[in-house]
């Protein structure tokens, strides 16, 4: 079980990095005039990227942050 949980944990990680790797590059790329919408475009697709992957994980029954 804790073994279970570990790779449940580093696995939400790798993903969480990989998702704010290429949504910080393709904001600083994409948006390149105003510091104000490339911050933002990163909260926005954070905040979405945040909730699917909640959504995704309690419809797997992936309960380890409980």
């Amino acid at each position: 079980m804790i073994v279970e949980r570990g790779i449940h944990a580093t696995v939400f990680i790798l993903i969480l990095v990989g998702l704010f790797a290429v949504s910080g590059w393709a904001s600083f790329r994409l948006i390149e005039t105003e510091l104000a919408l490339q911050i933002s475009g990163i909260a926005l697709s954070w905040g979405i990227i945040l909730l699917t992957l909640y959504v995704v994980f309690r419809k797997a029954g992936w309960r380890w942050w409980d």
